[in-house]
């Protein structure tokens, strides 16, 4: 029998071949899979895509029309879930990006009601109205500064916590010997002969808001600012026009960038007229301040520009003041004084950025037929760091000259340190602690120096309750003097509409100070017994009825507006001069 026979095997060009066969028939299959894929997975995808277009923007601003910043935004749905979040920038604005129509949003700011805004279906930018506790505006809002009766800078200053006023200062509890700094639009007005400032300067009313910088900041700022500082703002307004029988302003233009304004009282009339203007020199944002007015017995003006820019990583800005004031009136003697300035500064970004001013001023005067000349320079470093212990440093290289006239010019050098702490021991009480040096400016000394001390406790609920007690101790040198006290201040909203906000002062000590006679002269020791303690309770109804009533150092005063119509609004207010007489006034402002 024959052997059976093997089964024929493949030869190497037929697998090839079959391979060939499997390849081009898997790639087609492989392909069609592919397409099919994504054609499933771009229709789950493109609603999700078309859905993440939703964008909600909008604008915030409180009750008195004021930018509200760093306020939550949370978008919702029908059922209140997140969909997505965001905080107001700078200017109020925020936008939010969601993946379907948000229902409403829910606006959340520190020391505010929440608020929850339904959001428009036809896609219109949402414009919210924030109501801020007024227990938390112990400094004069914009809102406040426009119904207080009595319109003065040094009336409107003395409302500030601390704040004392005498005859050309404004200085907080009495520190670096009574001389603290005021400015107009932040441009410097001294009359270095005679100690003048702008506190008597402006016409009443013609300022719409003021700032205030602490004392403890002295370091960035230069002499008297130990005494704390007080901006005149002409342009931040609540009333655009304001015509009474005891004064009249009128603002025009977008922002606003011009000011009118004239006031009549007992030792004359004041006037004044401001303007204000900016634009883009290329990448840096300039802007430009110009004033000139007339009080009694003085002509001042001044000029000031702000320039701008930034980097990825830092902000930079320079400013430059000229200011002159002419008191030849007041006397048959020239009066005379100016200021320049100049400020350079850098500052990171980000919560633990570095700080760095460079700052320099010179001030000049003439009080008959003496002259002196003053120069305050400083490189100044600061930094704040932390979260719950938030501590704020700053060193200043600072240098000081004296030319006094017809004597030999004073040169001093010397590192002032400033170190504030702010520790949240609870949800509601925090701690707050500082020491700082400042400098006097001083006629006849080159450099007079003064240090600080304060320790406070702080209470706060967040909401309609804030109160602080704070301790503090002065030394200056050149002139030499004490000043120990504690204040005591309350911000309070007893129901919606009335608000109580009221300071106490008490000094320790009464005035042991050694001064100069007059400037360059001899040393003279004051004694002084009275104490400067101080009281101030402010009662307000804000309705569309505004009724604001405060007792002042024993005196009651008061103003009520009425709304007329949607812009226009009457105005009745009393209040006591600061020689005691009592004044009424009654007119009409629009908003």
């Amino acid at each position: 029998m024959a052997a059976p026979a093997h089964a024929p095997s493949a030869s190497a060009p037929a697998i090839a071949q079959r391979r060939k066969c499997l390849i081009a028939d898997i790639v087609p299959r492989a392909r069609e899979i592919f397409l099919k894929l994504a054609i499933v997975v771009g229709l789950v995808l493109h609603p999700a895509v078309a859905r993440a277009d939703e964008l909600v923007v909008g604008a915030l601003r409180d009750q008195d029309g004021s930018v509200v910043v760093a306020a939550s935004i949370a978008a919702l749905d029908a059922q209140g879930h997140v969909l997505a979040r965001d905080r107001s920038a700078a200017d109020g604005t925020f936008a939010l990006t969601t993946a379907t129509r948000p229902s409403s949003v829910l606006i959340t700011a520190p020391d505010a009601d929440p608020v929850r805004v339904a959001v428009p279906p036809d896609g219109s930018p949402i414009a919210a109205i924030v109501r801020h506790h007024r227990a938390v505006d112990l400094v004069p809002s914009v809102a406040d500064v426009a119904a207080l009766p009595a319109g003065a800078l040094s009336a409107v200053g003395e409302i500030v916590p601390y704040r004392i006023s005498f005859p050309g200062s404004i200085t907080d509890r009495w520190l670096a010997s009574g001389r603290g700094v005021t400015t107009v639009e932040g441009l410097p007005f001294y009359r270095r002969g005679d100690g003048g400032d702008a506190t008597s300067l402006l016409p009443i009313h013609a300022f719409g808001a003021v700032g205030v910088t602490d004392p403890l900041e002295a370091v960035w700022y230069g002499d008297r600012a130990g005494g704390g500082i007080i901006d005149a703002r002409l342009f931040d307004r609540g009333d655009a026009e304001r015509v009474t029988d005891r004064d009249a302003a009128f603002s025009f233009g977008r922002d606003p960038v011009g000011l009118v304004a004239t006031s009549w009282d007992a030792d004359g009339e004041r006037r004044l007229v401001a303007a204000r203007g900016g634009g883009e020199l290329g990448p840096v944002q300039a802007t430009v301040v110009a004033l000139a007015g007339d009080a009694p017995g003085t002509h001042y003006d001044g000029a000031g520009l702000e320039l701008h820019t930034a980097t990825q990583r830092i902000d930079l800005a320079a400013r430059f003041d000229l200011t002159e004031t002419n008191a030849d009136a007041l006397s048959t003697s020239p009066d005379n004084g100016s200021v320049a300035e100049a400020l350079f500064d850098a500052s990171g970004r980000g919560p633990d950025a570095i700080a760095v001013r460079l700052r320099w001023r010179d001030e000049r005067g003439l009080l008959g037929d003496a002259a002196s000349e003053h120069r305050d320079g400083a490189l100044v470093l600061g930094t704040t760091r932390g979260n719950v212990v938030r501590v704020t440093a700053a060193v200043a290289l600072d240098y000081g000259a004296d030319l006094p006239y017809e004597a030999p010019a004073a040169n001093a050098f010397a590192v002032l340190p400033s170190l504030s702490a702010n520790a949240r021991l609870t949800d509601e009480w925090s701690l707050q602690a500082g020491l700082g040096d400042s400098t006097l400016g001083t006629p006849g000394f080159a450099l007079a120096r003064a240090s600080l001390g304060q320790i406070g406790l702080a209470y706060a609920d967040r909401h309609r309750l804030r109160a602080e007690v704070i301790a503090y101790a002065e030394g200056d040198a050149a002139p030499a003097a004490l000043n120990r006290g504690f204040g005591v201040s309350l911000g309070w909203e007893i129901a919606p509409r009335l608000s109580l906000r009221a300071w106490s002062l008490r000094d320790v000590d009464a005035l042991d100070a050694t001064t100069p006679l007059y400037a360059g002269g001899p040393l003279e020791s004051v004694v002084e017994s009275k104490r400067f303690d101080r009281d101030l309770v402010w009662f307000t109804w804000d309705a569309p009825v505004r009724v604001d009533l405060l007792l002042r150092e024993g005196a009651l005063e008061g103003n009520v507006r009425v709304p007329l119509a949607e812009r226009y609004a009457l105005t009745l207010g009393s209040y006591r001069r600061p020689n005691g007489t009592r004044t009424f006034s009654a007119g009409v402002v629009a908003r």
